[in-house]
């Protein structure tokens, strides 16, 4: 009888996620790849653009409690536009810090839904593949939001997960400056607030945790 309790008990743990238990620490690696062509028509003739996005992020995470965890993200971010009618690329380069707060409710066997909430600022800086062009937009975001998607708790130690759904609200503060070959300096300097709302798969992106 205890032999076959033993190993009703041993069946059961398989099929659950062993390390989203309070104390459990998570270090984590995240990845978002996405690519995008926009083409306009004009009278005088057509353009393409292809735009080239790049996010990755390291975190580290705590469970507070059982299904609970509590996280911080260092984020880093490169992106590319090149244009048709430009004769250089427009880069974009980023970092920043993400505090989350993360709940997982399960779902079937080792996999979890879950709902979370972040808040976090970044600071981009665009740059123009020429020498001559001396221009640059600097920025500074802060966003709060929240978000939902799927885990999969593979086994004690290891853990993927996806972000599926997501609303998010960002304030930046963009200062941005042109020096023309005349030797004059024009600078701008403006506030934007923005509310984005990315549906089901729109917003996809992974994340692998080691857990310990």
């Amino acid at each position: 009888m205890r032999k076959q309790v033993l190993t009703a008990a041993a069946v059961l743990l398989s099929f659950c996620g062993y390390a989203q238990t309070k104390g459990t620490n998570a270090l984590s690696l995240g990845v978002s790849v996405n690519s995008n062509k926009n083409q306009a028509n004009t009278p005088t003739g057509s353009s393409t653009e292809d735009v080239k996005n790049n996010y990755f992020n390291l975190g580290y995470g705590h469970f507070i409690s059982d299904n609970s965890k509590i996280g911080i993200d260092l984020l880093y971010m490169n992106n590319t536009s090149k244009s048709s009618n430009a004769a250089q690329d427009n880069k974009t380069n980023g970092y920043g810090a993400n505090l989350s707060y993360q709940k997982y409710y399960p779902l079937i066997g080792k996999f979890y839904a879950y709902a979370g909430g972040s808040g976090s600022y970044t600071f981009t800086k665009l740059t123009y593949d020429d020498p001559a062009n001396k221009n640059k937009v600097e920025s500074n975001t802060y966003s709060l939001g929240a978000y939902g998607g799927v885990t999969w708790f593979i086994n004690k130690r290891w853990a993927l997960e996806t972000r599926l759904l997501s609303a998010t609200a960002y304030y930046s503060d963009i200062d941005q400056t042109n020096d023309s070959e005349s030797g004059s300096i024009y600078r701008n300097k403006r506030t934007n607030f923005d509310l984005s709302t990315n549906g089901f798969i729109k917003d996809l992106g992974f994340k692998i945790y080691l857990m310990f």
